[in-house]
């Protein structure tokens, strides 16, 4: 997770958006990206056996009731925007518009976007926010607490933090609030990856249908 903020970071400071600009090109700084933060993935669910913690599958119940926040939390993602002011030291989407990219380049690009924003970003921060730090917030000897334990007190924080984390603050924080609940009331983290999946799925689908690129 510290490893995608800081990478984050650093393509907004140091990438170019446009063919004629200083620093590095964009495809070229996300596709980096994606690569290293993919690799610290799979060696954390694989070697360190983090996978374990998406078990169990959700029930089916459960798995349309993720769907269906997921879906939800788009509706507000999107509907909010410009309805609440923004945090200039949150910093701003790179909105990058693939459409100035070559044909093969382009299509390569989007691949490698939307397998970040589809597959792996709803992987590695539903672990971190509501597996690690959700429990690491109830018991700093957070291995003692059991995957799907909720209260309050962790909700609202890693849900405000949640916020923080991106240019949309309010609606990530409602967001998080709607994955905690999903959390505690599924006991899965895979019904919250899901539901992450989901929403992300939609959100690419709709920048890529309408060309809002500010979104991403």
């Amino acid at each position: 997770m510290f490893a995608f903020l800081l990478l984050t970071s650093f393509e907004s400071s140091f990438s170019s958006t446009t063919p004629d600009g200083d620093g590095i090109p964009f495809p070229y700084a996300y596709g980096g990206k994606v690569i290293l933060v993919g690799c610290l993935t799979a060696v954390s669910l694989f070697k360190f056996g983090l996978w374990r913690e998406l078990a169990p599958l959700p029930r089916p119940t459960d798995l349309l009731l993720a769907i269906g926040i997921g879906l939800l939390v788009i509706v507000a993602w999107i509907g909010l925007d410009g309805l609440y002011p923004d945090l200039p030291f949150l910093g701003a989407r790179t909105a990058f518009d693939p459409t100035i990219l070559p044909g093969a380049q382009k299509w390569v690009f989007l691949t490698a976007r939307m397998f970040g924003l589809v597959l792996l970003v709803p992987v590695f921060e539903e672990l971190f926010w509501r597996s690690f730090l959700m429990r690491c917030l109830i018991d700093t000897e957070f291995s003692r607490v059991p995957v799907g334990k909720v209260t309050l007190f962790s909700a609202l924080a890693t849900s405000a933090l949640f916020g923080l984390a991106h240019p949309e603050w309010l609606p990530a924080f409602l967001t998080g609030l709607a994955w905690a609940w999903l959390l505690k009331h599924t006991r899965s983290l895979g019904a919250c990856v899901i539901s992450h999946l989901v929403a992300n799925l939609a959100l690419g689908l709709y920048v890529l249908y309408t060309h809002q690129w500010k979104y991403w």
